[in-house]
Protein backbone atom coordinates (compact mmCIF):
# COMPACT_ATOMS: atom_id res chain seq x y z
CA UNK A 1 0.00 0.00 0.00
CA UNK A 2 1.54 3.37 -0.95
CA UNK A 3 1.68 5.86 1.41
CA UNK A 4 2.14 10.06 1.34
CA UNK A 5 5.42 11.01 1.14
CA UNK A 6 6.38 12.63 4.66
CA UNK A 7 6.71 16.48 4.41
CA UNK A 8 9.88 18.42 4.56
CA UNK A 9 9.65 19.06 8.40
CA UNK A 10 9.43 15.05 9.19
CA UNK A 11 12.91 14.43 7.64
CA UNK A 12 15.77 15.78 9.13
CA UNK A 13 18.48 18.15 7.35
CA UNK A 14 20.81 16.85 5.09
CA UNK A 15 24.11 16.91 6.30
CA UNK A 16 26.38 16.28 2.68
CA UNK A 17 27.88 19.26 1.47
CA UNK A 18 28.53 18.39 -2.30
CA UNK A 19 26.51 19.64 -4.62
CA UNK A 20 24.81 17.75 -7.47
CA UNK A 21 26.31 17.64 -10.86
CA UNK A 22 24.45 16.65 -13.98
CA UNK A 23 27.68 15.80 -15.38
CA UNK A 24 28.76 13.43 -12.31
CA UNK A 25 25.26 11.82 -11.77
CA UNK A 26 24.07 8.20 -12.46
CA UNK A 27 20.38 7.94 -11.69
CA UNK A 28 19.41 4.26 -10.19
CA UNK A 29 15.54 3.37 -10.63
CA UNK A 30 15.29 0.42 -8.04
CA UNK A 31 12.16 -1.85 -8.39
CA UNK A 32 10.16 0.17 -10.98
CA UNK A 33 8.24 -3.16 -12.40
CA UNK A 34 7.34 -3.95 -8.54
CA UNK A 35 5.68 -0.70 -7.48
CA UNK A 36 3.38 -0.90 -10.73
CA UNK A 37 2.06 -3.47 -9.37
CA UNK A 38 1.13 -1.97 -6.57
CA UNK A 39 -2.51 -0.15 -6.12
CA UNK A 40 -3.30 3.32 -7.54
CA UNK A 41 0.54 3.65 -8.50
CA UNK A 42 -0.86 5.78 -11.60
CA UNK A 43 -2.32 8.26 -9.40
CA UNK A 44 0.42 8.06 -7.02
CA UNK A 45 2.47 10.97 -5.80
CA UNK A 46 5.18 8.60 -5.84
CA UNK A 47 4.84 7.82 -9.29
CA UNK A 48 4.72 11.69 -10.27
CA UNK A 49 8.03 12.12 -8.63
CA UNK A 50 9.67 9.40 -10.02
CA UNK A 51 8.81 9.91 -13.75
CA UNK A 52 9.98 13.81 -13.24
CA UNK A 53 13.11 12.69 -12.11
CA UNK A 54 13.29 9.97 -15.00
CA UNK A 55 12.53 12.02 -17.47
CA UNK A 56 14.74 15.00 -16.83
CA UNK A 57 17.49 12.59 -16.62
CA UNK A 58 16.97 11.61 -19.84
CA UNK A 59 16.18 15.38 -21.48
CA UNK A 60 20.00 15.68 -19.70
CA UNK A 61 21.57 12.29 -20.98
CA UNK A 62 21.84 11.22 -17.57
CA UNK A 63 23.00 7.54 -17.25
CA UNK A 64 19.63 5.73 -15.85
CA UNK A 65 19.93 2.41 -14.57
CA UNK A 66 16.76 0.33 -13.45
CA UNK A 67 17.84 -2.17 -10.75
CA UNK A 68 15.05 -4.65 -11.21
CA UNK A 69 15.00 -7.46 -8.38
CA UNK A 70 14.34 -10.20 -10.38
CA UNK A 71 17.52 -9.61 -12.97
CA UNK A 72 19.73 -8.01 -10.32
CA UNK A 73 22.91 -9.06 -11.53
CA UNK A 74 22.48 -7.53 -15.00
CA UNK A 75 21.36 -4.12 -13.35
CA UNK A 76 24.93 -4.42 -10.95
CA UNK A 77 26.57 -4.99 -13.93
CA UNK A 78 25.36 -1.97 -15.59
CA UNK A 79 25.39 0.17 -12.55
CA UNK A 80 29.97 -0.69 -11.98
CA UNK A 81 30.28 0.28 -15.85
CA UNK A 82 28.41 3.73 -14.97
CA UNK A 83 30.03 4.25 -11.51
CA UNK A 84 33.74 3.87 -13.14
CA UNK A 85 32.96 7.29 -15.49
CA UNK A 86 30.77 9.23 -12.97
CA UNK A 87 30.89 9.61 -9.12
CA UNK A 88 27.36 10.70 -8.44
CA UNK A 89 24.88 8.38 -7.64
CA UNK A 90 20.89 9.42 -7.37
CA UNK A 91 18.71 7.27 -5.74
CA UNK A 92 15.07 6.79 -6.53
CA UNK A 93 12.82 3.71 -6.07
CA UNK A 94 11.86 0.50 -4.25
CA UNK A 95 14.16 0.77 -0.57
CA UNK A 96 14.03 -3.26 -0.13
CA UNK A 97 15.85 -5.32 1.97
CA UNK A 98 17.86 -6.46 -0.96
CA UNK A 99 19.32 -3.53 -2.00
CA UNK A 100 20.17 -2.57 1.27
CA UNK A 101 23.26 -4.11 1.86
CA UNK A 102 24.34 -2.53 -1.81
CA UNK A 103 23.82 0.54 -0.59
CA UNK A 104 26.59 -0.12 1.76
CA UNK A 105 28.61 -1.26 -0.86
CA UNK A 106 28.20 1.44 -3.17
CA UNK A 107 29.27 4.22 0.09
CA UNK A 108 32.50 2.31 -0.18
CA UNK A 109 33.18 3.25 -3.87
CA UNK A 110 31.82 6.89 -3.35
CA UNK A 111 30.48 9.03 -0.69
CA UNK A 112 28.48 11.09 -3.23
CA UNK A 113 25.28 9.33 -2.46
CA UNK A 114 21.72 11.14 -2.96
CA UNK A 115 18.41 9.96 -2.31
CA UNK A 116 15.21 11.35 -4.12
CA UNK A 117 13.43 11.67 -0.97
CA UNK A 118 10.03 12.14 -2.36
CA UNK A 119 10.98 9.28 -4.99
CA UNK A 120 11.57 6.71 -2.62
CA UNK A 121 9.35 3.79 -1.03
CA UNK A 122 9.84 1.57 1.68
CA UNK A 123 7.61 -0.77 4.04
CA UNK A 124 5.53 2.06 5.52
CA UNK A 125 6.08 5.76 6.49
CA UNK A 126 7.52 5.28 9.91
CA UNK A 127 10.37 3.12 8.42
CA UNK A 128 10.65 5.24 5.63
CA UNK A 129 11.52 8.48 8.28
CA UNK A 130 13.66 5.90 10.50
CA UNK A 131 15.63 4.94 7.13
CA UNK A 132 16.43 8.12 6.06
CA UNK A 133 17.19 9.96 9.08
CA UNK A 134 19.87 7.01 9.28
CA UNK A 135 21.32 7.51 5.87
CA UNK A 136 21.24 11.12 6.43
CA UNK A 137 23.47 10.29 9.63
CA UNK A 138 25.51 8.76 7.62
CA UNK A 139 25.99 11.93 5.57
CA UNK A 140 23.96 10.58 2.64
CA UNK A 141 22.58 13.67 0.63
CA UNK A 142 18.61 13.59 0.26
CA UNK A 143 16.31 16.40 -1.61
CA UNK A 144 13.37 16.25 -3.49
CA UNK A 145 12.82 15.62 -6.97
CA UNK A 146 11.96 19.49 -7.93
CA UNK A 147 15.52 20.85 -6.50
CA UNK A 148 17.32 17.40 -8.24
CA UNK A 149 15.90 18.36 -11.87
CA UNK A 150 16.57 21.96 -11.23
CA UNK A 151 19.96 21.59 -9.91
CA UNK A 152 20.44 18.83 -12.85
CA UNK A 153 19.35 21.32 -15.35
CA UNK A 154 21.22 24.62 -14.05
CA UNK A 155 24.10 22.45 -13.79
CA UNK A 156 24.29 21.03 -17.27
CA UNK A 157 26.77 22.17 -20.25
CA UNK A 158 24.94 25.41 -21.79
CA UNK A 159 26.04 23.81 -24.92
CA UNK A 160 23.90 20.92 -24.05
CA UNK A 161 20.95 22.59 -22.67
CA UNK A 162 20.94 25.29 -25.94
CA UNK A 163 22.05 22.37 -29.20
CA UNK A 164 19.12 21.05 -31.16
CA UNK A 165 18.73 17.70 -29.18
CA UNK A 166 19.15 19.51 -25.67
CA UNK A 167 16.24 21.71 -27.16
CA UNK A 168 14.39 19.11 -28.57
CA UNK A 169 14.79 16.56 -25.20
CA UNK A 170 13.72 19.07 -22.98
CA UNK A 171 10.50 20.30 -24.84
CA UNK A 172 10.07 16.65 -25.48
CA UNK A 173 10.19 16.07 -21.45
CA UNK A 174 7.45 18.61 -21.23
CA UNK A 175 4.76 17.37 -23.92
CA UNK A 176 5.52 13.77 -22.45
CA UNK A 177 6.12 12.36 -26.19
CA UNK A 178 9.05 10.52 -27.70
CA UNK A 179 11.47 13.12 -29.44
CA UNK A 180 11.01 11.82 -32.70
CA UNK A 181 7.37 12.12 -32.35
CA UNK A 182 8.08 15.90 -33.10
CA UNK A 183 7.27 17.84 -36.04
CA UNK A 184 9.67 20.68 -36.09
CA UNK A 185 7.70 22.96 -37.88
CA UNK A 186 4.78 22.05 -36.10
CA UNK A 187 3.50 24.71 -33.31
CA UNK A 188 3.81 22.55 -30.00
CA UNK A 189 0.54 23.88 -28.91
CA UNK A 190 -1.22 21.50 -30.90
CA UNK A 191 0.55 19.13 -29.02
CA UNK A 192 -0.88 19.72 -25.80
CA UNK A 193 2.25 22.40 -24.42
CA UNK A 194 0.64 24.99 -22.28
CA UNK A 195 1.27 28.25 -20.36
CA UNK A 196 3.09 26.32 -17.65
CA UNK A 197 5.43 23.97 -19.52
CA UNK A 198 6.57 26.98 -21.50
CA UNK A 199 7.21 29.21 -18.34
CA UNK A 200 9.22 25.90 -17.58
CA UNK A 201 11.29 25.77 -20.53
CA UNK A 202 11.45 29.86 -20.51
CA UNK A 203 13.14 29.58 -16.71
CA UNK A 204 15.71 26.82 -18.05
CA UNK A 205 17.05 28.21 -21.14
CA UNK A 206 17.06 31.99 -18.97
CA UNK A 207 19.10 30.40 -16.65
CA UNK A 208 21.59 29.49 -18.87
CA UNK A 209 21.72 32.82 -20.51
CA UNK A 210 19.08 33.16 -23.48
CA UNK A 211 17.22 36.43 -22.48
CA UNK A 212 14.16 34.54 -24.11
CA UNK A 213 10.27 36.34 -23.12
CA UNK A 214 7.19 34.59 -23.01
CA UNK A 215 6.25 36.67 -26.16
CA UNK A 216 8.70 35.55 -28.04
CA UNK A 217 8.00 32.01 -27.05
CA UNK A 218 4.56 32.71 -28.13
CA UNK A 219 5.68 34.21 -31.77
CA UNK A 220 8.68 31.22 -32.33
CA UNK A 221 6.51 28.16 -31.34
CA UNK A 222 7.65 25.63 -33.59
CA UNK A 223 10.98 23.67 -33.03
CA UNK A 224 12.39 24.47 -35.55
CA UNK A 225 11.91 28.26 -34.87
CA UNK A 226 12.66 27.88 -31.26
CA UNK A 227 16.31 26.67 -32.08
CA UNK A 228 16.98 29.31 -34.44
CA UNK A 229 15.98 31.88 -31.48
CA UNK A 230 17.71 30.72 -28.69
CA UNK A 231 21.16 29.67 -31.05
CA UNK A 232 20.60 33.54 -31.87
CA UNK A 233 20.31 34.90 -28.79
CA UNK A 234 23.26 32.49 -27.32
Amino acid sequence: MLYAMPKKIQLSPSLAKWTLLSEESVLLVAGLNELRLLPDWEQSELNHNMLHTLKRAKALEIPVVDYSYQQNIQGLMQLGEQMTQRKQLIISGLISPQLKPLLSHLKSITDKVCLVDDAIQLANQEQYIQWVENMTQQYVHHMNSHTVARLWSLSAPKEKILSYKGILLAVAEQLDMEPLEIDPETDLRQYGLDSVAMVSLIGLWRANGVGISYEDFEQNNSLGQLFHLLKAEF
